[in-house]
């Protein structure tokens, strides 16, 4: 059995063990991110989760290269989770979905990629009916705040890890203009680096697994920069590695596709923003100091660029945390409110239906009956709706007591 399995069935085993919350108490959020774990640490914690969302009815799964983010709702009130995670529930793990949808809990605060790759999560949960009532109404809640915090960013600065990784790059060229860079990554990330190269005057060339990728990129940047960029295939990139000043890779599953038989005698700068990480390991001590990876990009400080008005976002995303807390529990008094109400009228119309069979009593009698009946049953519990009403957090325990989860 792997480290992975052996995460999983602890997670999959305690979840069975307890009757569920419900309100925002079902929420929970499991995380790996930059601040808890290395890169390697990450991907193992994060197939750990990619197995526990596959046994969820309900969850968005986020996984970016700087952290992996499940948010579930809980089948029990306690559960394991996989090492080098942290796990919050309730109105904790609302604020941290806030949090990370408007990128307060960033390497690069505010950045770009991370609302839209929140978005894609929720709206992959959603395609595949993962997203129940809850999550929907959390991920419409946290995007709109991420659009929000976003609005008051200050232009220019880092935007995001691909900004302050050729920033890094680039200062640590003697001349750039005269420097020759190599992109292995079409995606986000990829276009990101060969923009901000291209604005320093290197000559760049993008390349991908597949050579139409690179080539509709080039193009891209061509419309943009009004310099078009080599495409390559990746290939055709790797044959000619040694050639470049700098090599930055941004892509997913490309564990150790840089090495130093490939690199010769040649000692490029590195930039590794893939996930796992795409430089073999016994070629990071021979480039030392000439390296730029996920982990050393998120260690590095920066200045907001939301400035004094980071900490009154933060502010609002707990205040927006609670309101969800209080919408979610609201909604919880309502359905327990209906299932109380409901399991009344069966069993006074169980009853009903008994004395219907004894045939002891007439129409009249009988409907005499069901009023009374019906008119008791109201008034017992007319009070006990008007608290839960106000009180929704007693929703669970109203379910409890009367077994109403069944």
């Amino acid at each position: 059995m792997t480290a992975h399995d052996s995460d999983f069935r602890r997670i999959q085993a305690a979840s069975r063990s307890a009757s569920p919350p419900s309100g925002v108490g079902a929420l929970f959020v499991i995380a790996a991110t930059f601040r808890e774990a290395g890169t390697e640490e990450r991907e193992r914690a994060a197939a750990a989760l990619e197995l526990l969302a596959a046994e969820l009815p309900e969850h968005v799964l986020l996984r970016t290269c700087h952290r992996v983010e499940l948010v579930g709702i809980a089948r029990s009130s306690t559960h394991s989770r996989p090492a080098a995670t942290r796990e919050v529930h309730g109105v904790e793990a609302a604020e941290r979905v806030f949090l990370v949808a408007g990128g307060l809990d960033s390497a690069v605060v505010a950045e770009e990629q991370l609302l839209g790759q929140v978005r894609g999560a929720y709206e992959t949960a959603l395609g595949a009916c993962h997203s129940g009532p809850l999550l929907n109404e959390l991920f419409r809640r946290a995007i709109r705040f991420g659009r929000r915090v976003r609005s008051h960013a200050a232009p220019g600065g880092d935007r995001s890890l691909a900004d302050r990784a050729a920033r890094w790059a680039i200062a640590n060229l003697a001349d750039p203009v005269r420097g020759r860079a190599l992109v292995l990554g079409t995606g986000e990330m990829g276009r990101i680096l060969a923009a901000r190269f291209l604005d320093a005057g290197m000559a760049v060339t993008v390349a991908s697994g597949r050579a139409e990728r690179a080539q509709r990129l080039a193009l891209e940047l061509e419309r943009v920069s009004g310099r078009k960029p080599a495409a390559a295939s990746r290939q055709e990139a790797l044959a000619a590695v040694g050639q470049f000043d700098v090599v930055a890779v941004a892509v997913r599953g490309g564990r150790s596709l840089l090495d130093a038989l490939g690199l010769g005698h040649a000692r490029p700068l590195i930039v590794d923003l893939s996930s796992p990480p795409a430089l073999a390991p016994g070629l990071r001590a021979s480039l030392a100091g000439r390296v730029c990876d996920l982990d050393s990009l998120a260690a590095a400080d920066a200045t907001s660029p939301l400035g004094a008005r980071e900490s009154a976002f933060r502010a609002e995303a707990r205040a927006e945390a609670l309101a969800f807390a209080e919408w979610a529990e609201q909604r919880a008094a309502t359905g327990a409110v209906a299932r109380l109400h409901a399991r009344a009228a069966g069993v006074k119309e169980r009853h009903v239906a008994r004395l219907a069979r004894e045939a002891r009593y007439d129409a009249g009698q009988l409907a005499a009956i069901d009023a009374m009946a019906t008119a008791m049953l109201n008034e017992l519990l007319h009070e006990p709706t008007v608290r839960l009403r106000r009180r929704g957090e007693a929703a669970d325990a109203v379910v409890e007591l009367f077994g109403l989860g069944a």
